[in-house]
């Protein structure tokens, strides 16, 4: 029995450094494809000079999931509530991404907006390019921490079992 203990609180503790080693991963894809959805937007009002509500738009259909779910309703807000500013329905609309995305990125993302509002096309590009740049320096950084840490991770979970079952037994 007291076998069946000490090999259940490996797996478990284990389980916990693999859990973080997934989750690490996730905020790397996560951060990955807002990256991707931003470069998306950017390209599409610079190149063919689409107004804020069609760029959205026509970037839902290349986004899958959530984020395209999430351009899709905030470009139709934007066309039903002519007037309002932009980039306050982008923050609103947000909401819908905060589980997908760690608290300081889901706030960087949704504050990522606030300075276009109505500016002119060149200005949202700005933006948006200033905060893909960001996105993507902050990828580069967890990727190449990415293997140290994954080990680290699997290696504390697994020594903190050892750790528990001498403590135990």
């Amino acid at each position: 029995m007291k076998w069946i203990g000490f090999f259940l609180v490996l797996i478990g503790s284990g389980g916990i450094g693999f859990s973080l080693v997934l989750e690490y991963t996730g905020r790397l894809r996560e951060l990955t494809a807002v990256r991707q959805m931003i470069h998306y937007i950017a390209d599409t009002i610079l190149y063919d000079g689409l107004p804020l509500a069609e760029a959205f738009f026509r970037c839902s259909m290349r986004m899958e999931g959530e984020y395209g779910a999430f351009l899709e309703q905030t470009a139709q807000q934007i066309e039903t509530f002519c007037g309002e500013d932009p980039a306050w329905l982008w923050k609103s609309n947000a909401a819908m991404l905060s589980d997908r995305l760690k608290k300081k990125d889901w706030e960087k993302f949704a504050d990522c907006m606030a300075q276009t509002g109505f500016s002119d096309p060149g200005g949202q590009v700005q933006v948006l390019r200033l905060y893909e740049e960001e996105l993507s320096d902050q990828i580069v950084k967890l990727e190449k921490q990415k293997e140290e840490k994954c080990k680290l991770y699997q290696t504390i979970g697994i020594m903190a079992g050892v750790f528990i079952c001498i403590l135990l037994f």
